[in-house]
Protein backbone atom coordinates (compact mmCIF):
# COMPACT_ATOMS: atom_id res chain seq x y z
CA UNK A 1 0.00 0.00 0.00
CA UNK A 2 0.97 3.64 -0.93
CA UNK A 3 2.37 5.70 2.51
CA UNK A 4 0.51 8.08 1.51
CA UNK A 5 -2.71 6.56 1.17
CA UNK A 6 -4.08 7.42 4.51
CA UNK A 7 -7.60 7.82 6.07
CA UNK A 8 -6.95 11.46 6.88
CA UNK A 9 -6.64 12.07 3.49
CA UNK A 10 -8.24 15.46 2.12
CA UNK A 11 -9.49 14.11 -0.48
CA UNK A 12 -11.47 10.96 0.79
CA UNK A 13 -13.23 14.03 3.56
CA UNK A 14 -16.68 13.76 1.53
CA UNK A 15 -19.20 13.28 3.80
CA UNK A 16 -17.62 10.66 6.00
CA UNK A 17 -17.31 11.74 9.78
CA UNK A 18 -13.73 12.18 11.03
CA UNK A 19 -12.41 12.95 14.31
CA UNK A 20 -11.70 16.71 13.41
CA UNK A 21 -15.46 16.85 12.85
CA UNK A 22 -16.62 15.96 15.48
CA UNK A 23 -13.85 17.89 17.57
CA UNK A 24 -15.41 20.88 15.60
CA UNK A 25 -18.77 20.25 16.51
CA UNK A 26 -18.08 20.25 19.92
CA UNK A 27 -16.62 23.42 19.78
CA UNK A 28 -18.90 25.13 17.51
CA UNK A 29 -21.87 23.40 18.42
CA UNK A 30 -24.11 26.15 17.00
CA UNK A 31 -22.32 26.68 13.65
CA UNK A 32 -24.21 25.38 10.49
CA UNK A 33 -20.55 23.54 8.98
CA UNK A 34 -18.21 23.56 12.17
CA UNK A 35 -16.12 21.95 10.36
CA UNK A 36 -14.70 24.89 8.69
CA UNK A 37 -13.81 27.09 11.94
CA UNK A 38 -10.82 27.89 11.70
CA UNK A 39 -10.19 31.56 12.96
CA UNK A 40 -6.52 32.53 12.99
CA UNK A 41 -3.83 33.57 10.97
CA UNK A 42 -1.62 30.97 9.55
CA UNK A 43 1.83 30.36 8.55
CA UNK A 44 3.02 27.56 6.59
CA UNK A 45 7.18 26.27 7.29
CA UNK A 46 8.68 24.01 4.09
CA UNK A 47 11.91 22.55 3.34
CA UNK A 48 13.12 20.20 0.39
CA UNK A 49 15.43 17.04 -0.32
CA UNK A 50 17.06 16.13 -2.68
CA UNK A 51 17.99 17.83 -5.86
CA UNK A 52 17.19 18.04 -9.68
CA UNK A 53 20.61 16.97 -10.97
CA UNK A 54 21.89 13.93 -9.23
CA UNK A 55 18.94 12.59 -7.16
CA UNK A 56 15.73 10.40 -8.23
CA UNK A 57 13.46 12.82 -6.69
CA UNK A 58 12.82 16.36 -5.21
CA UNK A 59 11.00 16.74 -2.07
CA UNK A 60 9.30 19.43 -0.71
CA UNK A 61 7.24 19.17 2.09
CA UNK A 62 6.01 21.09 5.00
CA UNK A 63 3.20 22.06 7.38
CA UNK A 64 0.55 24.59 8.18
CA UNK A 65 -0.24 25.68 11.78
CA UNK A 66 -1.64 28.80 13.15
CA UNK A 67 0.61 32.03 14.63
CA UNK A 68 -0.01 31.16 17.91
CA UNK A 69 0.62 27.49 17.89
CA UNK A 70 3.94 27.95 15.97
CA UNK A 71 4.97 29.74 19.16
CA UNK A 72 3.90 26.87 21.12
CA UNK A 73 6.14 24.44 18.75
CA UNK A 74 8.92 26.82 19.03
CA UNK A 75 8.91 26.15 22.42
CA UNK A 76 8.41 22.66 22.37
CA UNK A 77 10.94 22.10 19.95
CA UNK A 78 13.33 23.63 22.02
CA UNK A 79 12.03 21.77 25.28
CA UNK A 80 12.62 18.84 23.50
CA UNK A 81 16.55 19.20 22.48
CA UNK A 82 17.06 21.12 25.71
CA UNK A 83 16.10 18.05 27.54
CA UNK A 84 18.18 15.44 25.36
CA UNK A 85 21.24 17.73 24.93
CA UNK A 86 20.90 18.60 21.27
CA UNK A 87 21.62 21.78 19.76
CA UNK A 88 19.69 23.67 17.50
CA UNK A 89 19.10 23.39 14.57
CA UNK A 90 17.70 19.97 13.88
CA UNK A 91 19.10 18.61 11.05
CA UNK A 92 17.80 15.11 9.78
CA UNK A 93 20.74 14.12 7.60
CA UNK A 94 23.06 15.01 10.51
CA UNK A 95 21.45 13.03 12.57
CA UNK A 96 20.45 9.88 10.72
CA UNK A 97 24.38 9.83 9.56
CA UNK A 98 25.38 10.41 13.12
CA UNK A 99 23.55 6.75 13.88
CA UNK A 100 23.92 4.89 11.17
CA UNK A 101 27.53 6.11 9.99
CA UNK A 102 30.84 5.02 11.89
CA UNK A 103 32.77 7.42 10.01
CA UNK A 104 30.30 10.36 10.27
CA UNK A 105 32.38 11.69 13.06
CA UNK A 106 35.30 12.30 10.90
CA UNK A 107 33.86 14.69 8.49
CA UNK A 108 34.91 18.11 8.64
CA UNK A 109 31.92 19.68 9.82
CA UNK A 110 30.34 16.57 12.11
CA UNK A 111 27.70 17.28 14.60
CA UNK A 112 29.25 16.09 18.46
CA UNK A 113 25.79 16.26 20.14
CA UNK A 114 24.54 13.95 17.56
CA UNK A 115 27.49 11.56 17.78
CA UNK A 116 26.83 11.36 21.75
CA UNK A 117 22.87 10.97 21.39
CA UNK A 118 23.79 8.02 18.65
CA UNK A 119 26.17 6.37 21.60
CA UNK A 120 22.72 5.40 23.12
CA UNK A 121 19.68 4.09 20.57
CA UNK A 122 17.23 4.15 23.10
CA UNK A 123 17.72 7.52 24.18
CA UNK A 124 17.90 8.83 20.57
CA UNK A 125 14.95 6.53 19.70
CA UNK A 126 13.47 8.76 22.49
CA UNK A 127 14.33 11.99 21.17
CA UNK A 128 12.85 11.08 17.42
CA UNK A 129 9.41 9.81 19.18
CA UNK A 130 9.09 13.10 21.14
CA UNK A 131 10.16 15.54 18.19
CA UNK A 132 7.67 13.67 16.02
CA UNK A 133 5.01 14.04 18.78
CA UNK A 134 5.78 17.71 18.87
CA UNK A 135 4.50 17.58 14.53
CA UNK A 136 1.71 15.58 15.28
CA UNK A 137 0.05 17.76 17.93
CA UNK A 138 0.96 21.27 17.20
CA UNK A 139 0.50 21.12 12.82
CA UNK A 140 -3.34 21.36 11.34
CA UNK A 141 -1.90 19.58 8.33
CA UNK A 142 1.07 18.56 6.22
CA UNK A 143 2.07 19.70 2.60
CA UNK A 144 3.81 17.90 0.20
CA UNK A 145 4.95 17.66 -3.35
CA UNK A 146 7.09 14.45 -4.51
CA UNK A 147 8.55 15.54 -8.43
CA UNK A 148 10.34 11.68 -9.63
CA UNK A 149 13.10 13.35 -11.98
CA UNK A 150 12.04 10.34 -14.16
CA UNK A 151 8.94 11.71 -15.06
CA UNK A 152 10.02 15.44 -15.24
CA UNK A 153 13.60 14.11 -17.34
CA UNK A 154 11.44 12.10 -19.83
CA UNK A 155 8.99 15.26 -20.80
CA UNK A 156 12.64 17.58 -21.02
CA UNK A 157 13.54 15.07 -23.30
CA UNK A 158 11.10 17.14 -25.83
CA UNK A 159 11.01 20.47 -23.69
CA UNK A 160 13.65 21.62 -21.78
CA UNK A 161 11.54 22.51 -18.85
CA UNK A 162 14.48 23.99 -17.18
CA UNK A 163 14.25 26.81 -19.14
CA UNK A 164 10.53 27.00 -18.12
CA UNK A 165 10.15 25.85 -14.46
CA UNK A 166 12.76 23.74 -12.80
CA UNK A 167 12.35 21.06 -10.53
CA UNK A 168 12.65 22.91 -6.99
CA UNK A 169 10.44 25.68 -8.40
CA UNK A 170 7.61 23.15 -9.97
CA UNK A 171 7.55 21.09 -6.36
CA UNK A 172 7.57 24.41 -4.39
CA UNK A 173 4.60 25.97 -6.72
CA UNK A 174 2.88 23.10 -6.07
CA UNK A 175 2.96 23.20 -2.47
CA UNK A 176 1.75 26.20 -2.52
CA UNK A 177 -1.49 25.43 -4.72
CA UNK A 178 -2.20 22.97 -2.30
CA UNK A 179 -1.98 25.67 0.65
CA UNK A 180 -4.54 27.37 -1.37
CA UNK A 181 -6.42 24.37 -1.54
CA UNK A 182 -6.43 23.54 1.93
CA UNK A 183 -7.69 27.55 2.31
CA UNK A 184 -10.62 27.24 0.25
CA UNK A 185 -11.54 24.08 1.92
CA UNK A 186 -12.11 25.88 5.31
CA UNK A 187 -12.72 29.28 4.45
CA UNK A 188 -9.58 30.99 5.21
CA UNK A 189 -9.57 34.62 4.31
CA UNK A 190 -6.07 35.66 5.18
CA UNK A 191 -3.36 33.71 2.79
CA UNK A 192 -1.49 31.72 4.71
CA UNK A 193 2.24 33.32 4.64
CA UNK A 194 4.23 30.65 3.33
CA UNK A 195 8.31 30.45 4.60
CA UNK A 196 11.01 28.30 2.50
CA UNK A 197 13.88 27.25 3.96
CA UNK A 198 16.63 29.74 3.03
CA UNK A 199 19.65 28.47 0.29
CA UNK A 200 16.93 25.15 -0.69
CA UNK A 201 18.75 24.52 -4.77
CA UNK A 202 17.38 26.51 -7.51
CA UNK A 203 15.41 28.95 -5.46
CA UNK A 204 16.08 31.66 -7.87
CA UNK A 205 14.00 30.46 -10.89
CA UNK A 206 10.99 30.10 -7.55
CA UNK A 207 11.51 33.81 -7.38
CA UNK A 208 11.29 34.21 -10.78
CA UNK A 209 8.27 32.10 -11.23
CA UNK A 210 6.22 33.14 -8.48
CA UNK A 211 7.08 36.98 -9.58
CA UNK A 212 5.71 36.40 -12.72
CA UNK A 213 2.92 34.57 -11.82
CA UNK A 214 2.01 38.07 -9.87
CA UNK A 215 2.17 36.42 -6.36
CA UNK A 216 5.53 38.55 -5.17
CA UNK A 217 8.37 37.11 -3.85
CA UNK A 218 8.40 34.21 -1.98
CA UNK A 219 9.84 34.22 1.54
CA UNK A 220 12.54 33.10 2.48
CA UNK A 221 14.39 32.16 6.22
CA UNK A 222 17.44 30.51 7.90
CA UNK A 223 16.58 27.23 9.16
CA UNK A 224 18.48 28.07 12.23
CA UNK A 225 15.91 30.47 13.17
CA UNK A 226 12.57 28.59 13.07
CA UNK A 227 11.53 25.36 14.14
CA UNK A 228 8.84 25.16 11.67
CA UNK A 229 11.75 24.70 9.09
CA UNK A 230 13.14 22.35 11.14
CA UNK A 231 10.05 20.07 11.13
CA UNK A 232 9.96 20.40 7.75
CA UNK A 233 13.31 19.29 7.23
CA UNK A 234 12.62 16.18 8.85
CA UNK A 235 9.12 15.51 7.11
CA UNK A 236 11.17 15.83 3.69
CA UNK A 237 14.04 13.59 4.74
CA UNK A 238 11.57 11.19 5.71
CA UNK A 239 9.66 10.93 2.04
CA UNK A 240 12.60 11.20 0.26
CA UNK A 241 14.25 8.51 2.32
CA UNK A 242 11.28 6.28 1.60
CA UNK A 243 10.98 6.91 -1.57
CA UNK A 244 15.13 5.87 -2.42
CA UNK A 245 15.09 2.71 -0.85
CA UNK A 246 12.01 1.76 -2.61
CA UNK A 247 13.34 2.74 -5.67
CA UNK A 248 16.60 0.99 -4.74
CA UNK A 249 14.31 -2.31 -3.23
CA UNK A 250 16.30 -2.18 0.15
CA UNK A 251 13.90 -0.58 2.07
CA UNK A 252 11.01 -4.03 4.22
CA UNK A 253 8.62 -1.37 5.55
CA UNK A 254 7.67 2.18 6.34
CA UNK A 255 10.31 3.82 9.13
CA UNK A 256 7.82 4.44 12.75
CA UNK A 257 8.19 8.16 12.40
CA UNK A 258 7.11 7.94 8.39
CA UNK A 259 4.03 6.19 9.26
CA UNK A 260 3.45 8.33 12.40
CA UNK A 261 3.75 12.08 10.40
CA UNK A 262 1.76 10.33 7.28
CA UNK A 263 -1.09 8.46 9.15
CA UNK A 264 -1.81 11.16 12.68
CA UNK A 265 -1.67 14.61 10.56
CA UNK A 266 -4.15 15.45 8.02
CA UNK A 267 -2.00 15.91 4.63
CA UNK A 268 -2.55 17.29 1.15
CA UNK A 269 0.01 15.45 -0.97
CA UNK A 270 0.72 15.71 -4.74
CA UNK A 271 2.83 13.79 -7.31
CA UNK A 272 2.79 15.35 -10.88
CA UNK A 273 2.61 13.33 -13.64
CA UNK A 274 3.97 13.08 -17.68
CA UNK A 275 0.09 14.64 -18.14
CA UNK A 276 0.77 17.64 -15.29
CA UNK A 277 3.81 18.84 -16.82
CA UNK A 278 2.37 18.97 -20.53
CA UNK A 279 -0.50 20.76 -18.80
CA UNK A 280 1.98 23.03 -17.44
CA UNK A 281 3.24 23.54 -20.46
CA UNK A 282 0.18 24.58 -22.56
CA UNK A 283 -0.64 26.98 -18.98
CA UNK A 284 2.74 28.52 -19.73
CA UNK A 285 1.74 29.58 -23.43
CA UNK A 286 3.91 26.47 -24.93
CA UNK A 287 3.03 24.25 -27.76
CA UNK A 288 4.48 20.94 -26.59
CA UNK A 289 3.70 19.77 -30.53
CA UNK A 290 6.23 22.36 -31.75
CA UNK A 291 8.31 23.36 -28.20
CA UNK A 292 7.39 27.53 -29.31
CA UNK A 293 6.75 29.86 -26.58
CA UNK A 294 5.96 33.36 -27.55
CA UNK A 295 8.00 32.60 -31.07
CA UNK A 296 10.78 31.76 -28.99
CA UNK A 297 11.57 27.33 -30.00
CA UNK A 298 12.53 25.63 -26.49
CA UNK A 299 11.74 21.90 -28.03
CA UNK A 300 15.06 20.28 -28.28
CA UNK A 301 16.74 18.95 -31.37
Amino acid sequence: MNPWEVPYDFDALGGEIKPIDRLAATLFVNTENPGTRLMALFAAYFDASGNGVDQPFVVVSGYISSVYQWRLFEGAWSSVHEEFGVNKPFHMADFMSARTNPRYELQTKFRQDYVDLAKNPKTADEFMKRICICQVGMVNCAISCILPMEIYTGVSTLLDLREVVPPYALAARMCIAKVHEWEQYFHIEETVECIFEEGDFEQGKFTELMVTEGMGVPIYKKKSDYAGLQAADHYAWEQFSFLRKELLGTHRHVRGELGLLLQAIPKLHVQPTTATLINLCGAKGINPATGVKDGKRIRKV
